[in-house]
């Protein structure tokens, strides 16, 4: 009797175990919906964000010194100094959001591009919304100013003898070849400032978090803060000035005689003086 009881109690297991794969059976299939009902969703989430784009193009005669400003929302902005024009040509690659090609392009096409005279600037503004954006491409006289007020982007001036004025709320800000007064706000971004030439000018920098390069400068005065990142200077400096870093280091490879009227600062983080060895003079020579 006790053999054929300890027997029956090893069956039920079995037996149990059979009556539970049913179980696991509707189990398994009710995930494989939940996983299909999941992967249509996404298909779904993802059509609504495909991207159009649609391109306008113009040109407007401005002088040999026009003012140029540019305020975007969402996009980069690319200002380029050419010498021999009298006009402000400009390419705006516009895009937008859709749930198909067809209305995402048809969007694009509605991003307004505001063309504006005010006093002696002209005025070029784009705000779509959200879900859109704008890249701008300027060429504009050499001898002109710009200012750009840029939401999300990067920005880059280059090769402009006039004034560059630069407010940056998200994104890179560059400007390289200005011959005048440099300033630039950027909040959230690195910031490089290159080959400046103007020796009564003043620049000006505003950095929130991001990086600093400095290279080639030669002005009146220099005025530069870091609130959290580092600053390099390379290549020469001629002028005077100051340079603070909240939070950051501060590496200068400049020779020495280039820096005894800048000073540099920081309050949590280490300033660092290198000498330019013979190679990276012999380079900066042949660069130039």
């Amino acid at each position: 009797m006790s053999l054929g009881g300890e027997e029956e109690a090893r069956r039920e297991p079995r037996e149990g175990s059979l009556r539970a794969s049913p179980l696991l059976l509707l189990f398994a299939l009710l995930l494989l919906a939940l996983l299909a009902v999941a992967a249509l969703l996404v298909w779904r989430s993802l059509g609504d964000e495909l991207s159009g784009t649609s391109v306008a193009r113009d040109s407007v005669d401005s002088g040999p010194e026009p003012r140029v400003r540019v305020a975007n929302g969402a996009g980069k902005v690319r200002v380029e100094g050419v010498e021999g024009i009298d006009a402000v040509e400009y390419e705006v690659t516009r895009y937008a959001l859709g749930p198909d090609p067809a209305t995402a392009k048809r969007r694009a096409s509605e991003v307004p591009v505001d063309f504006s005279r005010e006093d002696s600037t002209l005025v070029l503004q784009t705000d779509g919304g959200r879900g859109t954006g704008a890249d701008y491409e300027l060429r504009v006289p050499v001898r002109g100013a710009v200012e750009v007020e840029a939401g999300a982007g990067d920005v880059e001036v280059s090769g402009v003898s006039g004034e560059v004025r630069v407010v940056a709320e998200a994104g890179d800000v560059t400007v390289r070849g200005a011959g005048s007064d440099v300033a630039v706000e950027a909040l959230q971004g690195d910031v490089a400032v290159e080959d400046v030439n103007t020796d009564t000018g003043q620049v000006e920098l505003q950095v929130g978090a991001g990086d600093l390069a400095l290279r080639d400068l030669i002005v009146g005065t220099l005025e530069a803060s870091v609130e959290s990142g580092d600053v390099t200077l390379s290549g020469r400096f001629s002028g005077s000035g100051r340079i603070f870093v909240e939070t950051g280091n501060i590496t200068a490879n400049l020779p020495p005689e280039d820096t005894r009227e800048l000073t540099l600062e920081t309050n949590v983080g280490n300033v660092v003086r290198e000498t330019p060895t013979e190679d990276q003079d012999n380079s900066r020579k042949e660069g130039s």
